[in-house]
């Protein structure tokens, strides 16, 4: 699908001032994430009070269900942010070849993460020393689906695509990964150094999105960036090893390498 850039740019020219206030890009950036907000609160609500103290085997299921609704209710109310705000088709979410583009993001991740894994291993870096229930497995894939859903709206089709739209493609490839490793600097084990690399890998990111102008690559990408290092391979993922990993391992060596604490 040949999705052109002013394709995702509001549809509304209006001529009074309040019109354009609504219009301004940033206004909307703050208007999109209202829309989306009221049902984040309700969902962590939701989650702490009724999912968290249902017992095994049920509360897995329940997690796997809760997940794929949210994801359904978040793409519903960002269509309706589009199609009231902005009145335009919501290009970036149109279902046509998802699961394929999906599919190639994560593929690209696991190939990129995997080389990195490959390379530990045969410098002796990297050493696999137990090997936790598959179940593992599932629950992060449904875990990190989430979170980077949420991360690719708000940072790829909310704040980059409107950046874009006020400042041009340059100027917003330039600014949203300075923003997005800020971000990251609060992480654990973060550094000056790591929020570079976030940097650099941001363009990538940025790139993908740019190249299919919807959500499902790069967020094949992101979620199987995180979950292939932080739930499969038994890495730091941005300074966050909270998440139980299929693999238990040990990682030795020099930071510039490995990641460190942090993560590659």
């Amino acid at each position: 699908m040949n999705i052109k850039t002013k394709q995702l740019f509001t549809n509304v020219h209006p001529t009074n001032t309040l019109g354009k206030i609504i219009q301004f890009p940033i206004t909307r950036i703050f208007i999109s994430v209202l829309f989306l907000i009221p049902f984040l609160l309700f969902h962590n609500t939701i989650i702490g009070d009724i999912i968290a103290p249902i017992k095994e085997p049920l509360h897995s299921l329940v997690t796997y269900i809760d997940t794929i609704g949210s994801v359904i209710i978040l793409y519903f109310i960002y269509q309706l942010y589009v199609k009231y705000v902005e009145r335009r088709k919501c290009h970036e979410l149109s279902i046509n070849g998802s699961f394929k583009e999906f599919g190639i993001g994560f593929i690209l991740s696991l190939s990129l993460v995997s080389i990195m894994v490959l390379l530990m291993v045969v410098l002796g870096l990297y050493k696999v020393v137990d090997i936790n229930s598959a179940k593992v497995i599932v629950d992060g894939f449904f875990f990190f689906i989430m979170g980077a859903f949420i991360q690719v709206m708000f940072f790829r089709i909310i704040v980059f695509r409107l950046t874009e739209e006020l400042l041009g493609s340059w100027l917003a490839i330039i600014l949203i990964p300075v923003i997005f490793g800020f971000v990251h600097i609060f992480n654990t084990n973060a550094t000056i150094w790591t929020s570079i690399g976030i940097m650099i890998t941001d363009i990538l990111w940025i790139a993908i999105f740019m190249y299919t102008r919807r959500i499902w690559m790069v967020w094949g990408l992101h979620m199987g960036w995180n979950f292939i290092q932080d739930g499969i391979f038994g890495m730091s993922n941005s300074g966050i090893t909270e998440f139980p990993s299929w693999l238990v391992t040990e990682i030795n060596g020099p930071k510039w390498l490995t990641g460190g604490n942090f993560g590659i």
